[in-house]
């Protein structure tokens, strides 16, 4: 048994005894079991993942071993009651779910089916005929009903008919329906199909010109549509989501090791474009195996699409021989760990979703048994294919320096060696901006980042993206939008969504490696009303992850703050200087007086839209502007207008940003100059209105921009507009 199986096995051991608590056995029979809710949709899911949980830990069991009071056979017993449990309330089945329905025949139907099957492997010689016959029956069924009923759809950029994992779990299913019963009807259409819907999975614009040939035809005759962008961007859930690209790999990954215990080849149209997706995907991984979300989530945080990864990981591991996704792997365990250490029962994520717990039964423990299921193949897939025997040279190594964009998002991207900075429009919660050391991915969160947050008087904040325009440069970009806040699900009686802010933010990542400049300019549009503003607000997660420890080092004063622990509220700092853990500056230029800690008294960080969920995850709230309480403001009122750098690094000993004088300025426009690390002052100057405007100095200063430098006595601005020049002289 390899050290990584046991480790594995380790971590399952301690979590039976909370699982246990979730189990109940079905009215009226003593032959099923089930885990959680036992409802319809999720809550099958949920009971398919704890199942193969018990199945390959039940297997793996050493004959004398006990887990949880249980022996190796009764752990397997249990097992089998679960399995019965999800058949029998099949449509195929003579049950019912626990809310009296029965699941089936729809578009997400399988996925909890194929997260299943390394369960079912392991325990299929000791099922009887019965529970075989059944099997049989509902998978065929599954299978029927997609060759049949299924309409295969793709699309890059319309959320409607953006399909790449259900596509790639359907796919998969057919050919492993086909693989388990080679001699049933259908099963040459299961393949085909099956193609079809693997090809159109991860699927790029260019693939309709591609000539290629897949199972006797050309991949452009294969091809429905694109679900990703042609640099492998993926909308999903409506923004850039990170989460999604990697739950389109684990799904590869499942079928890819059910072949491989098979003995036989998995098709190849299951990797197709596989190996670039993960390309892409590697580079949006910390070093600690925790997903960077350039995009946002609006999940809860370290969960889902997080515990996937694993999967990912081994298979990239297997089948392409980069040897880092077993690095990746080792200290995403240790985050693992320590999470279920802190919990203290044995469980996953019980003290930091201690209220989701009591609100969803069903949420919660379909994020346990995400974990578990995770952990369990992980184990199982160590167990079967230990040496994972390539050598290092096998997979090329990503360059240390990594630029991307994808305009279709808005997405900027510059990674180095010691940090990563990014910018994205189209996000989960809103447009936000990151950059952070790679050392340490506690310190990354995305809600409302850099991109300040205003509420008005409805229970929930979206926004409507209006526009962006990005110029790239070698490490560095530039990027301005706009976009408006929204308030949304209002209390007052026929009260319809209101717009309460205009937006605009302008976003410079310096060409130093290092830093990244913002200017906030939101006004506005009518007479409004809103409860909250906060600029800047450049959100660090203090919570189990980091023990609950965070050090903000002042040019005053050093001061450590502890999650949940007081004072709670906004805390002036006196300074608009400030750095934390000596890994990250952020400094005011204008805007405020001072830099502003906001600390609340909960977990804030929540899913989006369901704050009765509770919040996930603890932050402290770096602002400029912050307040709370209801206040008004006519048309045309600035509620934000600022700017401030944010740099990877120690406190520096005096403010990076320069004075240079500036003799007259139009009303909307803004400039700004700051030194980089590389000792270099850049100009940074954005004109938010909508007539055209300028700066102008009070004497001549030489500036160059790309590569072109000359004598400026002023920097004229179109509408909407923005520039980042290098300072040469004055």
């Amino acid at each position: 048994m390899s050290t990584m199986t046991e480790k594995y096995l380790a971590l399952l051991e301690k979590w039976f005894p909370s699982a246990g608590a979730e189990l109940s056995s079905v009215p009226g029979t003593d032959d099923m079991i089930t885990y959680g809710t036992g409802f319809e949709g999720w809550g099958v899911q949920t009971q398919q993942k704890a199942f193969a949980a018990y199945a390959i830990y039940g297997h793996l069991m050493k004959p004398d071993d006990k887990v949880a009071g249980k022996t190796k056979g009764e752990m397997l017993a249990v097992a089998i009651k679960m399995l019965r449990f999800s058949l029998a309330s099949h449509i195929e089945g003579h049950a019912t779910c626990m809310d009296g329905t029965k699941w089936g025949h729809t578009w997400i139907s399988v996925l909890g089916i194929e997260r299943m099957m390394a369960g079912v492997d392991t325990i299929y010689p000791l099922l009887d005929e019965y529970d075989r016959s059944l099997l049989k029956k509902v998978l065929l069924s599954e299978a029927d009903w997609l060759l049949k009923e299924y309409t295969i759809v793709a699309s890059p950029d319309d959320p409607a008919y953006n399909k790449p994992e259900s596509n790639l779990w359907n796919g998969a299913f057919l050919y492993r329906t086909a693989i388990m019963y080679p001699n049933c009807q259908n099963a040459a259409g299961y393949r085909e199909k099956g193609t079809s819907f693997l090809l159109n999975s991860i699927s790029v614009p260019s693939d309709k010109n591609r000539a290629e040939q897949i199972d006797g035809r050309k991949i452009s005759e294969w091809h429905i549509g694109a679900n990703f962008q042609e640099t492998y961007a993926l909308v999903h859930h409506g923004y850039m989501n990170v989460g999604y690209m990697v739950i389109c790999l684990s799904q590869i990954a499942m079928l890819h090791f059910s072949c491989r215990e098979r003995g036989i080849e998995a098709p190849e149209a299951l990797y197709h474009h596989a190996l670039n997706l993960w390309k892409l995907v590697k580079h949006f991984t910390f070093p600690d195996g925790r997903l960077l979300r350039i995009g946002g989530d609006t999940r809860v945080r370290y969960c889902y699409c997080q515990d996937y990864a694993i999967s990912v990981w081994l298979f990239i591991a297997d089948k392409y021989g980069d040897l880092d996704c077993l690095e990746f792997e080792k200290k995403w365990f240790e985050t693992v760990r320590k999470e279920q250490e802190v919990n203290g029962d044995g469980s996953f994520t019980s003290t930091r979703l201690a209220q989701l717990k009591e609100i969803s039964p069903l949420y919660y423990t379909r994020l346990e048994s995400d974990r578990a299921a995770t952990l369990a193949q992980a184990a199982l897939w160590h167990d079967k294919f230990a040496t994972l025997d390539h050598t290092p040279e096998a997979f090329q190594k990503n360059a240390e320096d990594f630029q991307w964009y994808d305009p279709f998002h808005g997405a900027l991207v510059l990674r180095n060696a010691a940090n990563v900075r990014s910018w994205v429009w189209m996000a989960a919660k809103c447009p936000f901006g990151l950059c952070l050391p790679l050392d340490d991915s506690s310190l990354a969160e995305w809600d409302f980042n850099c991109s300040g947050q205003i509420k008005g008087t409805g229970a929930n904040s979206p926004f409507k993206l209006c526009s962006h325009h990005e110029t790239v440069f070698k490490n560095g970009f530039v990027t301005m939008g706009k976009f408006e806040v929204i308030s949304a699900s209002q209390v007052g009686e026929g009260q319809k969504d209101d717009v309460v802010a205009e937006t605009q933010i302008v976003c410079a990542a310096l060409p130093d490696n290092a830093s990244v400049l913002y200017m906030q300019y939101s006004k506005a549009p009518k007479r409004v009303y809103v409860k909250s503003v906060k600029g800047l607000m450049l959100t660090i997660p203090n919570d189990i992850f980091n023990n609950c420890s965070r050090q903000f080092i002042l040019p005053h004063e050093k001061r450590t703050f502890n999650s949940l622990q007081a004072p709670f509220g906004p805390l002036e700092l006196h300074s608009r200087m400030l750095n934390i853990d000596g890994k990250i500056n952020v400094e005011l230029f204008y805007g405020a007086d001072s830099l502003t800690l906001n600390r609340p008294a909960s977990r804030q960080i929540e899913i989006r839209y369901k704050r009765d969920g509770g919040g996930n995850l603890y932050a402290e709230e770096i602002c400029s502007k912050c307040f709370s309480g209801l206040i008004k403001f006519e048309p045309g009122e600035l509620l934000l207008d600022e700017c401030f750098a944010v740099q990877s690094g120690k406190l520096p000993s005096k403010s990076n940003f320069a004075n240079i004088d500036i003799e007259t300025i139009s009303e909307a426009c803004r400039f700004a100059a700051f030194r980089g690390s590389d000792d270099k002052i850049y100009a940074l100057a954005a004109n938010f209105g909508d007539k055209d405007g300028f700066i102008k100095f009070n004497k001549s200063i030489l500036l160059s921009e790309n590569g072109k430098t000359s004598l400026e006595t002023k920097i004229l601005l179109q509408a909407g507009s923005c520039c980042l020049k290098l300072l040469c002289g004055m």
